[in-house]
């Protein structure tokens, strides 16, 4: 009985062990991809799985309204461009000076989707993203759920936020992301009617979750390693909880990402959007 415990718990650690290996070799950069890179896209998809029992719209639920209004919800770029948009949401907090470094060490744009409400206070740090030359969006005031205020969205979250915007750095942005994915579909019409587009995802790291892991920093990579793809735009934060695990999968996948060829740009840049306007020398 005593051997066969041992033969047993020195199965297990092997094969602990051989998971360990396989799940942190090292990733080789991106191949290159075989489809032409002007070549469109016959749907919008997400890459990443679906986290249950977490506040998640159903995928298929995002996937369902970026086909039936593609120019409107966009869940990646339309073609295979070797592009990546790296987006941060929740912020601006206490972790965003922090990863505006490490993004200006390695010269690399992003989009930022805040909210009203951390924005307070912290006018001069928004002002920061803004001159650093990131993109701004809008994540709403409070982070609710959108569909359950129906029409009172724009009154009590979304315009709001817009005028928060023109406050701080005199303009508004024409992308929102709609707090856990979820809008209605008649939200999406008024947004249209606006001039404002719904930005959601094709990569979600999950790091609002993995930052509580062990190892956080390795799954929040290896998430977006196992499903890269082009034109991608990868959901992260800068707040809304502790982000060291994501500030430092950042400035890991950015060499990696570069040696297989990706390029970084703006949400705007990869949809083709209008540029936000860029602040004057008097600003800077």
């Amino acid at each position: 009985m005593k051997k066969r415990l041992i033969y047993i718990a020195t199965a297990l650690l092997l094969l602990f062990l051989a998971w360990n290996a396989w799940e942190w070799r090292p990733m080789s950069p991106p191949a290159a991809s075989t489809i032409a890179a002007n070549q469109a896209k016959t749907e919008q998809k997400i890459r990443t799985a679906f986290l249950p029992n977490w506040d998640q719209v159903p995928l298929e639920e995002m996937e369902r309204q970026a086909n039936k209004y593609p120019k409107q919800v966009v869940l990646e770029g339309a073609s295979h461009r070797r592009w990546i948009a790296l987006t941060f949401d929740d912020g601006p907090s206490n972790y965003t000076r922090r990863l505006l470094a490490i993004l200006k060490q390695q010269q690399v744009p992003a989009t930022f989707y805040m909210t009203a409400k951390s924005m307070e206070g912290r006018e001069d740090l928004v002002k920061e993203v803004w001159q650093a030359g990131h993109e701004l969006g809008n994540h709403s005031v409070n982070h609710p759920h959108l569909s359950e205020l129906a029409e009172r969205y724009w009154d009590e979250e979304i315009g709001p936020t817009q005028e928060k915007f023109r406050s701080i750095v005199g303009f508004a942005p024409n992308t929102m992301r709609p707090p856990y994915g979820e809008i209605t579909d008649a939200q999406i019409e008024d947004l249209a009617k606006r001039g404002i587009k719904v930005v959601l995802w094709s990569i979600d790291t999950q790091d609002w979750n993995k930052n509580r892991m062990l190892f956080g920093a390795h799954k929040i990579e290896r998430s977006i390693q196992d499903a890269i793809h082009e034109e991608a735009i990868v959901l992260m934060h800068d707040a809304g909880g502790r982000r060291e695990n994501t500030l430092a999968a950042v400035e890991q996948l950015i060499p990696w990402l570069k040696a297989g060829g990706y390029e970084f740009v703006t949400v705007s840049q990869m949809l083709g959007l209008p540029a936000q306007p860029t602040p004057s020398p008097l600003q800077k």
